[in-house]
């Protein structure tokens, strides 16, 4: 009678940096996984779908939209721990990973021990502590359905841009926060290129679209800081259903 060996557990490693790269993978293949290491989150998208993963780590990168992106992809198709890796001077910050979907962050330089832990620390917790990310979010009377990519106001569909999609799923997704115009830029990439000014314009365009169709006014210009979603008294401003 043969002893079988349990399988490794599987974890799925999205890095820019190759020396980060090697360096995570090596700590990683020393704890016992087998690494699935890419350097873009369209490479993660293909592979993700083919095999089961224990565990995900997501450096934000040179690419932070299409890291957060793929980030809220994997926590609405399934329970997976997620590790965000982000740099201190990073605009993107840890604020925003975890509004993404993951779990848990760790900052560059990273130290042996404290991903050891923080690895650690999301095993046990188990996925079935975990519930997938909702997808639909609503404040008002205003749908924004995640998963159809469709926007209601009531239950009229409007048409929105993806740019204007973007900037409000931002702001629903993160109703207390106030968003400084480089933020909006790197969240909302069809915005990036735009001339200086070009955002509090858009807020205005976007503020009176919604108004014009019986929406409320969403979006708050926080003078010299930046842009937030509206409050609402005595009411939690974003609902997950």
């Amino acid at each position: 009678m043969t002893n079988q060996v349990e399988p490794k557990p599987n974890v799925l490693l999205i890095e820019d940096n190759p020396t980060d790269r090697l360096s995570i993978k090596l700590q990683l293949e020393v704890m016992g996984f087998v690494v699935f290491d890419v350097a873009s989150a369209l490479e993660a998208a293909e592979i993700f779908k083919i095999r089961d993963y224990s565990l995900v780590l997501i450096h934000l990168g040179h690419a932070p939209l299409e890291s957060l992106e793929i980030c809220r992809q994997i926590r609405a198709a399934s329970t997976v721990p997620i590790l965000m890796i982000t740099k201190r001077d990073e605009v993107v910050d840890e604020e925003l990973a975890l509004g993404a979907g993951a779990d848990d962050y760790v900052t560059k330089p990273i130290e042996s021990r404290i991903l050891t832990s923080r690895v650690t620390q999301q095993l046990k917790r188990g996925e079935s502590q975990r519930a997938p990310r909702q997808t639909l979010l609503t404040w008002e009377n205003l749908t924004l359905d995640l998963a159809e990519h469709l926007f209601k106001i009531g239950e009229k569909e409007i048409l929105l841009t993806n740019s204007e999609y973007r900037f409000l799923q931002l702001l629903m997704e993160n109703p207390q926060r106030v968003f400084s115009k480089e933020q909006v830029l790197l969240a909302v990439a069809a915005l990036r290129d735009s001339a200086s000014g070009s955002v509090e314009s858009y807020a205005t365009q976007l503020r009176a679209k919604i108004k014009r169709n019986g929406g409320p006014d969403v979006i708050d210009v926080v003078r010299s800081v930046g842009f937030r979603l509206a409050a609402i008294e005595e009411k939690s401003p974003v609902t997950h259903v």
